[in-house]
């Protein structure tokens, strides 16, 4: 408890002189890195040649899971969020919760991978007693009720009303939507597996695979043909190392190349593959 209090006093120390929150800042499109980059040039700059290379083994002596924890969360970065809710068997407990081992690897069908890593939450009770959840893509406008939501509660508690946040009824599935969320996936499971410790072969991790059946939008962030959502309104957020969220304010776009077409067209593809 004193460990916790002295957290949060050093947090709000640190916050103290930061400026304010920007909720003016607009989505804005940059030309990328290197306008004239051409095939071959690699990196943008030479920095990378002036800093060598440490080695790290994850399972040296006297190296612990939470470093290779703290290293990975800052390297692997951003991460989207996972904002999963679900609801127990007997249906009599709601449980919303946010975690940062979330992607999706497939759309054909839509197909997602959580982790739920250390203690096994209440999300994990959930989701093998019914095989579905609810990913709810977390914005701007509700992150501190979102990162609220990962607190320490008992089973008993809602985070719901911890939060602040507000269930809404999904169409296929018996978890419920968050309601504040502009972009809500109705999910059931499809494959679970363990991650296990070499160090102890305890369960350190679950990971479980879910397939997208129904998906909802805010109709002021989905375009009229329905195949994609306005970054600039969604205002995603997503997380980095510690404990750093991070927004989406600008971006550059970069094509995807056609080797058949580079060769033909790009005089310097040519001569790399000669040369090869």
């Amino acid at each position: 408890m004193d460990a916790a209090r002295a957290s949060i006093a050093r947090y709000q120390t640190a916050q103290a002189p930061r400026p304010a929150f920007d909720d003016t800042k607009e989505w804005t499109l940059t030309k990328t890195v290197k306008p004239g980059w051409k095939p071959g040039d690699g990196a943008a700059t030479s920095d990378w040649q002036d800093h060598a290379k440490i080695e790290i083994d994850p399972f040296e002596p006297g190296r612990t899971p939470n470093s290779n924890y703290k290293l990975l969360i800052s390297a692997v970065v951003p991460r989207p969020i996972g904002f999963v809710s679900t609801v127990s068997g007997d249906g009599t407990r709601t449980n919303v919760a946010p975690f940062s081992y979330f992607e999706l690897v497939a759309n054909d069908p839509p197909t997602f991978v959580i982790s739920v890593s250390g203690a096994l939450k209440d999300t994990v009770a959930n989701l093998d007693e019914t095989g579905e959840a609810v990913l709810n893509v977390v914005s701007e406008w509700f992150v501190d009720a979102a990162n609220y939501a990962a607190i320490t509660a008992p089973p008993d508690v809602s985070e719901w009303d911890l939060s602040g946040l507000h269930p809404a009824p999904a169409t296929k599935v018996r978890p419920p939507l968050v309601a504040e969320s502009a972009f809500n996936i109705e999910t059931k499971v499809v494959d679970v597996f363990d991650v296990k410790s070499p160090r102890t072969g305890a369960v350190v991790s679950r990971v479980f695979v879910l397939e997208g059946v129904h998906f909802h939008a805010r109709e002021d962030v989905i375009n009229e043909d329905r195949s994609s959502l306005d970054i600039a309104k969604l205002r995603p957020v997503g997380r980095v190392g510690g404990i750093m969220y991070c927004r989406v304010s600008d971006g550059f776009e970069i094509p995807r190349y056609d080797y058949g077409q580079q060769y033909e067209d790009e005089p310097a593809v040519r001569a790399l593959v000669d040369r090869m």
